[in-house]
C-alpha cells in the first residue's frame, strides 16, 4: 500500500507542477491570456519544463536536489495562483482529479514497450545521473535521436520513486489532452450553435482514449501524435472563427505551442508547421496578429528547437540526425562518420516501409527496396494487413457508431467555406508520411483519423436533432469510452499478472532487469559501464553501453565519450 500512496502523489504532484508552470508561463509573458484551463496550462508547463531540462543539463545533474527545486516551485505557482481564484478553480480541481481517476488504470505496467530498457530509461537516467556528456550518440543508434519525453522525465527523478515513473510523461499528456478536449466540448455545448469541432473533438476523444489506452506503448511515438490530433483542433477553431481576433490570437498561439512541442518529442512532426500560414492568412487575422507583442513566445519557441538541434548535434554531430547534409566531422571526434548516417538514414526509411518491424529482411539491397515502390507490395502484405487495417477498422467503426447515435433524416445546411484546404493538408501531410516513412508510429495513426473524423463531423453537423437528444448521445458514447479504456487495461494487466506474475497490489512499479556489467573506462573518476553483447543496459549505472572500444575523453572542458 505505501507504494501505490507513493506512486499516486508524484504523479499528482507533476500534474500540478506542470500547471504551475503553466501559470507562471502565462502571468510573466501573457497576462492578457489568462482563461488558458487547467488541461492547456499543465500541457504549457510540461512544455516549459522541457526547455529547463534541456537548459540545464548542461551544468547540472538532474539528481534529487536539481529536481526537488524544479518541481518545488512548479507546486508554488500552482497554489498561489489557485487561491487566487480558489471558487473557479476547485471546479477545475475536482475536474482534472476525475479525469485522473479514471484514467489510472492506463498508467500501470509490467512490461513497457521495448525501446524502454534500450534507451529511453538509459537516456533519461544518464541525465539524473551525470551532468553533460558529449558523443553520447556512440553508446547506440537509439541515443542519437534524443526526445523532449526523455529530458522531462528525468526531471521526475526524485526521493522514494526513482525512476520508477520515467514512463509517466505520456500519461500526463493524455490527463491534459482528455482535460482540453472535455473542456472544449462542454463549451461548444453551452454555446449558441453546436458545430463541427464539437463533433471532431468528441470523436478524437473517443479515437485517443480506445487506441492510446497503454501508456507503456506509447514511448515518444504516441504523445506526439495526441499533441498533433489536439493541434488539429485548435486549426479547427481558428479556421471557422470569423471574428474575436483576442480569441484568434490565444488559438494562435497555443496551436504553435502544441506543434513545437510534438516536434520536440520527434523532429519530423515539424511539418505539421504547413498549420499555419492557413490559418494565420485567413480572415485577414495576419493584419491583427502582432508578432512584436508575442515575442517572448517566439523566442521561447526558438529556443526550444534550438536546444533540440544543440542536444543532436552534441549527441552526433549533426543538426538533425539522420540527415547526412546537417553533419559535421572535421574536429569533432564524437561525430558519427557521414557515411553512417546515410546508410542509417536508408535504414530507418527501409525499416518503416519493411513493415515496421525489425524482424524484416530482404534479399534486396536497402537502397534498392525502399526506391521505385519496390517496397510496395511487402508493405501492404506486412504492414497495412496488420497495424493500418486494424486502426483503419476501428477508426471507421467509432465514425459509423457516431453517425448512428446522431442520425437523422431531417437536415439542416450549413455554410462551410474552403474546406477543400483542409482535406489538402491532410493530403499533402498523408503524401509525405507515404512516400517516406509509412509506418503507424511516424504519425500514421492520425493521418488516417483526421480525414474520417472530419468527413464525419461535416456530416453529422448537418443533421437536424435537438439539444437534448445530443447531449444524451455524447455522454453515452463518452461513458462507453470510459468503460472501453478500462477494459482494455484491466485485461492487460491480468494477462500481465498471469504471465510475468506481476504483483500489482504489492508494488505498481514496472519491471526492471537485474543486469550485470563491468566497468570498461575510468577518466577522471567517471567510469564507463558495459553490458554484455546483444545485452540492454536497462536501469545499469550510467553511461552505459554494450559495444566495445568505447573511451571517455576531455574535450575542451567537457567529458565526451568517443570510439577508441
Amino acid at each position: 500500500m505505501e507504494n501505490h500512496i507513493i506512486f499516486v502523489s508524484y504523479l499528482l504532484i507533476f500534474i500540478f507542477s506542470n500547471i504551475g508552470y503553466g501559470y507562471l508561463f502565462t502571468s510573466i509573458f501573457f497576462n492578457r491570456f489568462k482563461k488558458l484551463n487547467f488541461g492547456e496550462l499543465g500541457i504549457l508547463g510540461f512544455f516549459v519544463i522541457v526547455v529547463l531540462s534541456y537548459s540545464s543539463s548542461y551544468i547540472f545533474a538532474h539528481n534529487y536536489i536539481h529536481n526537488l527545486i524544479i518541481h518545488s516551485i512548479g507546486i508554488i505557482f500552482f497554489l498561489n495562483n489557485f487561491y487566487k481564484s480558489i471558487e473557479e478553480n476547485k471546479f477545475q480541481l475536482k475536474k482534472i482529479i476525475i479525469i485522473f481517476l479514471v484514467l489510472l488504470s492506463g498508467i500501470y505496467v509490467f512490461k513497457n514497450h521495448d525501446d524502454f530498457p534500450y534507451y529511453h530509461l538509459t537516456y533519461a537516467l544518464n541525465l539524473s545521473n551525470d551532468s553533460f556528456f558529449i558523443g553520447t550518440g556512440v553508446l547506440g543508434h537509439g541515443f542519437r535521436t534524443a526526445s523532449s519525453i526523455f529530458y522531462y522525465h528525468s526531471t521526475l527523478y526524485l526521493p522514494l520513486i526513482k525512476f520508477y515513473l520515467f514512463h509517466s510523461g505520456p500519461f500526463l499528456i493524455l490527463i491534459y489532452f482528455n482535460y482540453i478536449v472535455l473542456s472544449k466540448i462542454i463549451k461548444k455545448f453551452k454555446s449558441k450553435s453546436i458545430d463541427l469541432v464539437y463533433y471532431f473533438s468528441l470523436l478524437s476523444l473517443i479515437f485517443i482514449d480506445v487506441a492510446f489506452y497503454r501508456i507503456g506503448e506509447h514511448g515518444t511515438d504516441r504523445s506526439g501524435q495526441l499533441l498533433l490530433l489536439l493541434a488539429f483542433v485548435y486549426f479547427l477553431e481558428l479556421f471557422f472563427l470569423e471574428k474575436k481576433t483576442e480569441e484568434k490570437e490565444k488559438l494562435f498561439n497555443y496551436l504553435l505551442i502544441l506543434i513545437f512541442l510534438s516536434a520536440s518529442t520527434k523532429v519530423l512532426y515539424i511539418l505539421y508547421l504547413l498549420l499555419i500560414p492557413f490559418v494565420y492568412f485567413k480572415s485577414n487575422f495576419y493584419k491583427n496578429y502582432s508578432f512584436k507583442k508575442n515575442t517572448f513566445l517566439i523566442f521561447f519557441l526558438t529556443l526550444s528547437l534550438s536546444l533540440n538541434l544543440s542536444v543532436s548535434f552534441f549527441s552526433t554531430g549533426c543538426l538533425v540526425y539522420p540527415e547526412e547534409k546537417t553533419c559535421f566531422n572535421k574536429d569533432i571526434p564524437w561525430s558519427t562518420e557521414k557515411n553512417e548516417v546515410k546508410q542509417m538514414k536508408i535504414h530507418y526509411e527501409w525499416w518503416a516501409k519493411g513493415g515496421g518491424g525489425p524482424g524484416y529482411s530482404s534479399e534486396i539491397k536497402k537502397e534498392i527496396y525502399i526506391k521505385d515502390f519496390n517496397w510496395l507490395n511487402n508493405w501492404i502484405e506486412r504492414h497495412f494487413f496488420n497495424k493500418v487495417s486494424d486502426t483503419l477498422l476501428g477508426i471507421i467503426f467509432i465514425a459509423v457508431l457516431s453517425v448512428l447515435f446522431f442520425y437523422s433524416n431531417k437536415k439542416k445546411y450549413i455554410k462551410r467555406k474552403s474546406l477543400w484546404i483542409i482535406y489538402l493538408i491532410i493530403f499533402c501531410l498523408f503524401i509525405e508520411w507515404f512516400f517516406n516513412h509509412p509506418s503507424m508510429r511516424y504519425g500514421g495513426y492520425i493521418l488516417f483519423g483526421l480525414p474520417i473524423f472530419f468527413f464525419t463531423s461535416r456530416l453529422i453537423e448537418q443533421f437536424n436533432i435537438s439539444k437534448k437528444r445530443i447531449y444524451y448521445s455524447s455522454i453515452f458514447l463518452i461513458i462507453l469510452t470510459i468503460i472501453t479504456f478500462n477494459i482494455r487495461n484491466f485485461s492487460r494487466l491480468h494477462l500481465e499478472i498471469n504471465q510475468y506474475g506481476y504483483n500489482l497490489l504489492k508494488s505498481p512499479f514496472f519491471f526492471v532487469k537485474d543486469v550485470k556489467y563491468e566497468i570498461t573506462d575510468k577518466t577522471n573518476d567517471v567510469k564507463l559501464y558495459k553490458t554484455a553483447v546483444g545485452e540492454m543496459c536497462w536501469a545499469t549505472p550510467t553511461p552505459c553501453t554494450n559495444r566495445s572500444s568505447l573511451k571517455i575523453t576531455n574535450f575542451k572542458g567537457f567529458k565526451a565519450i568517443i570510439k577508441e
